[in-house]
Parts: structure tokens; C-alpha cells; sequence
């Protein structure tokens, strides 16, 4: 047994392994909660009971602070030292959310009324209060299947209002942490921003546990970084460059970036993939003559790569040399033919050049290729009369 299980057992909790009838989390729970143990957190329980398992969490956590929810006024007397007990009901979304701005959870459990609805609307006025990092469970879920082959009530019974299984609802997150997938297109409010928000779902038995993303500590990441390429790592270019990207990755110490990629080419000046991640870098520190060079150079390389060339347009406009960005977007536009948006760029330019009849030629292409757009139609009728 695990020391939580342990302390669950003589609390008499029914999510313990070895009281009468039991659940068995709480050797699962050690796992999940373990980086919390001696956390000043803040602890939500749904469903109070008999205080059992509020009793075993005292025990097991040095310094949380806990909340009992429930519907029973009686469930007061289990209120001492760090256990604060609120009266109200799970479905009431204004209760639930004055409870969170009271005590920001890191960990909430539901073992409330295991009604489907009630569940759905907990944890999602829950869950978006839920500290990054912090963990919701669904306790109990076996009460929605008839299989589980306990001595249940109908599985029905717990459906409540709901016209979703709560299994359902909750596999549309687990699938797409399986997938490794973002939020599904067109997807909007609660749904969007769980798909965003939840990083793992844990299934054993009986419950479901939802972890929340939290911030990854890439400064220490950064640390491990730099100490093992002074430890002269075997291939240190190989590893200055797997450095360079999760800098560039996680948009950090871009400077540091910046000075790694140089120092990598000047031993491999022709890999395309290193010089391109400099590329990236040098645009977003603004370095634009810096840019200007290496992009130069990846045209010279890859002069079918269409992303090189718009790079270098860019680069070009930004320093203000309309002469460079018409030979840049004259060699995308080759690449990209249907794209309009090129060619009515390059009117622009050459107007600016006072090459009127090279804008108007490429004000019509512009049209042609996109004739329902009205801008260009108007800058053709603007250019024929001049």
C-alpha cells in the first residue's frame, strides 16, 4: 500500500483499497498529487459526507488548505484548522465561482452528486479557475455504466439533464491530447479553450483526472542548456543547434540564439535548415541588415523556396529599398503565379519608382487573377488615368 492509501484506510475513506467497499484512488492520487504534497495550495472536495476523506488529506498534505463543498448544513462540524467548509449546491455556477475567488484551487475533486449535468457545469465553471498546472478530477464515474458489475443503480439514473454521457464529454479532450491536436476548427467558448488549457487526462479506475497546462520552466531548462555545452558536449555544434531552436521554440534569450547560429555556420556554412533558423531569429530581434545577409545567401541555396523569397521582400521593404523588394517579389511572384497579391505589391513599387507603365501592367495582372476584389479594380482605373 501507498502512504496516502495508508492514511486513507484509517480515515475510513471509501477511496482507500482495504476499507468494506472502496474505490481504490489513492494510490493513484499519490502519484498525481504528489508535486503538491508540501505546496501552500488550495484543496476543493465536491461532496463532504462524512469528512473521511477531508480527514486523510490533512493528514497526507503539510500545507494545503481545504474546502469542502456541500448541500448538507451538518457537514459544518467537519470545519477545524485548515478545512473550511461551504454550503451550497454544485449546479450553482455563482456559488462555485465565489468559492474559486475565495480559494484559487490547484486540485479539485468531484464527489458530488455524480448526476452527468451537474458534473458538466462544475468543470467548467471549475476548470477555468484551476492554478496552471493544478489537476480536476471525476471521481466515481462507474455510476454511468452499467458494466462495471457493482451493485449500481441504473446508469440512466445519472444522465440527469444532460443529452452528453459524461464519458463522451470528457473523450473529446482525451482524444485530442491522443491526437496531439489543438482545439478542432470551429470549435468556440468552453470547448476551445479546454482543448487549449488541458496538457494529460489520466483514466484508472473509476476516475478521470484532467491535469491543466502550466508554464515550463525554461529558464532552468536554459541552465541544463549552457552547463552541458561548457562540459564540451561531443558534437557541440550538433548541440548549439538543438539549444538555438528551443530558444527560438520558446521565444527566449533570442540574442543567445543569434550569437549560437554563426559560430555553427561558419564550421557548416551551407545547411540550409541552421541558416534559415537564423534567418527567423534575425527578423524578430528587427536586425534587418543582419537578415538581409543571410537570406541572401538561402536565395542563393534553395532559389526555389518560395518562403525565402518572401523573407527577403520583407526584409527589403523594411529597409526601405524598393529596388531590392521588386527584384525579391518579381522572383516569388515566378514561384507563386496566381497569387494577386504579389503583383498589385509590385504595382505599388514600381509607382513608387515612377515606372507608371510597369505599375499599371502589374495592376492589371492583379486584376485578372482576382478581378471580384475592388481595390485592385480601382487602382487599375487610378494608374490608366495618369
Amino acid at each position: 500500500m501507498s502512504e496516502l492509501d495508508v492514511i486513507g484506510a484509517l480515515a475510513g475513506t471509501d477511496k482507500a483499497s482495504s476499507v468494506s467497499w472502496s474505490w481504490d484512488y489513492l494510490r493513484h492520487y499519490e502519484e498525481l498529487f504528489r508535486p503538491f504534497r508540501y505546496q501552500d495550495i488550495n484543496f476543493i472536495e465536491i461532496g463532504v459526507a462524512s469528512g473521511a476523506s477531508l480527514a486523510a488529506w490533512t493528514r497526507y498534505f503539510d500545507r494545503a488548505k481545504f474546502v469542502g463543498i456541500d448541500v448538507n448544513p451538518e457537514c459544518r462540524r467537519y470545519a477545524w484548522d485548515r478545512v473550511a467548509i461551504r454550503i451550497g449546491s454544485q449546479e450553482d455556477p455563482g456559488f462555485l465561482h465565489a468559492v474559486a475567488a475565495e480559494f484559487p484551487p490547484t486540485i479539485v475533486i468531484d464527489d458530488g452528486s455524480h448526476v452527468a449535468h451537474h458534473m458538466i457545469a462544475s468543470f467548467e465553471t471549475l476548470f477555468p479557475a484551476l492554478l496552471p498546472g493544478g489537476v480536476y478530477v471525476f471521481e466515481d464515474l462507474a455510476f454511468h455504466f452499467n458494466e462495471s458489475g457493482r451493485r449500481f443503480q441504473d446508469a440512466s439514473a445519472h444522465q440527469g439533464l444532460s443529452d452528453t454521457h459524461i464519458f463522451d464529454y470528457l473523450n473529446k479532450f482525451m482524444r485530442a491530447r491522443a491526437a496531439a491536436v489543438e482545439a478542432p476548427d470551429k470549435t468556440w467558448g468552453f470547448d476551445r479553450y479546454a482543448f487549449e488549457q488541458i496538457d494529460s487526462v489520466t483514466v484508472a479506475n473509476g476516475f478521470i483526472a484532467v491535469r491543466k497546462k502550466a508554464p515550463r520552466d525554461v529558464q532552468n531548462a536554459v541552465a541544463i542548456f549552457e552547463n552541458e555545452l561548457n562540459n564540451n558536449y561531443n558534437n557541440r555544434n550538433e548541440a548549439a543547434y538543438r539549444y538555438a531552436e528551443y530558444l527560438i521554440k520558446h521565444e527566449i534569450n533570442l540574442d543567445r540564439a543569434a550569437s549560437l547560429l554563426p559560430e555553427i555556420l561558419a564550421a557548416e556554412p551551407r545547411d540550409e535548415p541552421m541558416m534559415s533558423s537564423l534567418l527567423d531569429v534575425l527578423i524578430r530581434l528587427e536586425r534587418f541588415d543582419e537578415a538581409a545577409d543571410t537570406a541572401y545567401k538561402l536565395v542563393r541555396i534553395g532559389r526555389s523556396n518560395a518562403g525565402y523569397w518572401d523573407k527577403l521582400a520583407m526584409i527589403e521593404r523594411r529597409r526601405n529599398r524598393p529596388e531590392q523588394e521588386v527584384a525579391a517579389l518579381t522572383q516569388l511572384a515566378e514561384l507563386q503565379p496566381k497569387a494577386a497579391g504579389h503583383h498589385h505589391r509590385l504595382s505599388e513599387l514600381h509607382e513608387q519608382l515612377n515606372d507608371l507603365p510597369a505599375a499599371l501592367a502589374e495592376a492589371r495582372h492583379a486584376a485578372e487573377l482576382e478581378p471580384a476584389i475592388a481595390d485592385f479594380r480601382e487602382r487599375v482605373a487610378a494608374l490608366e488615368r495618369r
